[in-house]
């Protein structure tokens, strides 16, 4: 079934029917998370923060990664808004794309506190991982609009679930305080909040097929590409050692 660029017309009129298969499909989302994280914390980067001391550069090259991609989230987020969409889908958008600007300075800050940031690496071009989740978020945004794109904030908002057992790991090799890990830790704080406001935008407004297919395909798609990154920013760390 070819998918078009607007919001269904089912999803232009949410109702309490479909509460239930709605559900489901969260609960389906969820078991597709796992299983993605799963195939991610076998590949070379998982097992290299958690088999080994884990170096300055190697945290580095990976925040700055994140710096690449959160600079851009706020502004993906926004553009969302461009496909005509339920004026609740679009209060949602408004107010998630204000809470993720700026974000990126925290990544900075991050690096400043245990003197890795040099300037010249936050212009320097992304790895193509991330430069790929950055313009895939852009085409969603602009040819499908907010309703697909819930699928990256579904699984992004729970990511400090999967992502405290290395974080743990790493801020015990490099002796990191709170101080020194503010992007996540921000996310961490607002994830349970946050995570229920996407569960209940999915719910209300992802109604159609189409609608449904879009968020799962977002879904999988952008957390691949992250695990990419990841497999990416190792890579480089071993050719550069």
């Amino acid at each position: 079934m070819k998918v078009v660029a607007s919001v269904s017309h089912a999803s232009l009129a949410p109702g309490a029917a479909n509460s239930e298969t709605s559900s489901m499909f969260t609960q389906e989302l969820r078991a597709t998370v796992e299983a993605e994280w799963s195939r991610i914390k076998q590949g070379e980067f998982w097992r290299r923060v958690m088999g080994e001391p884990v170096p300055p550069s190697l945290w580095r090259d990976l925040l700055l990664q994140v710096y690449h991609y959160s600079k851009h989230n706020s502004m993906n987020q926004a553009v969302a808004a461009f496909v005509p969409a339920p004026e609740g889908l679009l209060k949602f958008v408004y107010r998630h794309a204000a809470e993720e600007l700026g974000h990126e300075r925290m990544v900075t800050h991050d690096l400043k506190s245990i003197g890795l940031l040099e300037e010249r690496d936050l212009t320097a071009a992304p790895l193509p991982a991330t430069e790929a989740l950055i313009g895939y978020l852009y085409y969603v945004a602009l040819r499908y609009g907010p309703i697909a794109r819930l699928g990256y904030s579904f699984w992004a908002e729970g990511a400090h679930a999967h992502i405290q057992e290395p974080l743990k790991k790493i801020c015990a090799d490099l002796k990191l305080t709170s101080k020194n890990v503010t992007f996540f830790g921000s996310h961490a704080e607002a994830d349970e909040a946050h995570i229920q406001q996407v569960e209940e935008a999915i719910e209300r407004f992802a109604i159609s097929n189409e609608d449904r297919e879009l968020v799962s395909r977002v879904c999988v798609t952008t957390l691949s590409l992250t695990g990419q990154l990841l497999e990416q920013v190792a890579r480089q760390h071993r050719q550069e050692s």
